[in-house]
């Protein structure tokens, strides 16, 4: 004969363990979304040469940029690890960020930020699926953001307020 009410009483305890866990589970995605968001008010060390190989296409060292923090230059710096240790998944030594908005003016005021395109240039226009080719007539720069204004070859049409990402060279 089975036991019905053993069996119930197990499996409701199941239930309730489950349930536990979802929450747990629920809170710290949730958790894992906010410091998602949270990160990418930072940079790292490795990100910052990155984006000076792009920008000047000239390797940089993780000796300067440790100069630079040390003397107070990127703002102020904290540690992965602690800050965000649910993003964390690598190994090796410590990883330090930098507030993305003070290492990028610091960045422009030495001149490593510069935009991709100057005037005159010569560029492929992504609009929609198709690519147009346009020439660059000013560029100009909010927030750390440059944006272009350029004239389409084909129709002469001038578009503003055209950011980098839908810039190519021909």
């Amino acid at each position: 004969m089975r036991d019905y009410d053993g069996e119930i009483a197990q499996l409701q305890l199941q239930i309730q363990e489950a349930t536990t866990q979802i929450a747990h589970l629920e809170k710290e995605r949730e958790e894992h979304a906010a410091q998602l968001k949270q990160r990418l008010t930072y940079l790292s060390s490795r990100e910052i040469l990155d984006l000076l190989e792009a920008r000047q296409g000239r390797k940089g060292s993780m000796a300067t940029i440790k100069r630079w923090a040390d003397s107070g230059e990127l703002g102020e710096v904290i540690d992965e690890r602690q800050a965000f240790p649910l993003l964390v998944n690598k190994q090796g030594n410590k990883r330090f960020l930098y507030p993305r908005e003070e290492t990028l003016c610091f960045l422009y005021e030495k001149g490593f930020l510069v935009p991709r395109y100057e005037v005159l240039d010569r560029v492929k226009l992504k609009q929609g699926t198709c690519m147009v080719h346009a020439l660059v007539t000013s560029v100009s720069r909010v927030d750390l953001c440059f944006f272009y204004q350029v004239q389409l070859e084909a129709t002469g049409e001038v578009l503003s307020q055209i950011t980098e990402d839908k810039l190519l060279l021909p």
